[in-house]
């Protein structure tokens, strides 16, 4: 269960003029319930690659879920909001594949998902496959 008191200060912190001290890192993500038809806004972490973002949320989460299909949503961060268009990856397949990529890209956070790692940097591959099945992804693109 997410820490709301901790969403509530995160969201806080990133619509505010403070926001620099969280870096371009740190987002607020607007969604449109799709069930409901209700604003939802949850703090994420986010890496931007050009203009796509890209998240990695738990598969028990359930506010990207409301982004399959390609749903819009607003995305600020770094102190500007825009408009994206979302992007679910869930098959397993899918997410080692883009996992294996973001975490290259990005090996500074390997760490906060227990993965292993060799002398060469390579991923333990049980350690990935164990990531695959509890996260997902979502792409998050510019423009949409």
């Amino acid at each position: 269960m997410p820490n709301n008191f901790g969403n509530s200060i995160m969201k806080a912190l990133i619509n505010s003029p403070l926001h620099g001290i969280l870096g371009e890192g740190m987002a607020v993500i607007t969604v449109t319930g799709s069930i409901t038809g209700r604003l939802i806004s949850t703090p994420i972490n986010v890496a931007r690659e050009g203009e796509v973002y890209t998240a990695i949320s738990s598969r028990e989460r359930t506010w990207w879920r409301n982004l399959r299909g390609g749903a819009v949503a607003e995305l600020r961060t770094a102190g500007k909001t825009m408009k994206v268009r979302g992007e679910v990856i869930e098959a397993v397949e899918g997410v080692n594949e883009t996992l294996a990529q973001y975490f290259q890209a990005h090996p500074a956070v390997v760490k906060y998902y227990k993965i292993r790692t060799d002398a060469n940097g390579g991923l333990d591959a049980g350690d990935l496959q164990r990531v695959c099945g509890e996260r997902v992804v979502i792409r998050l693109h510019k423009n949409p």
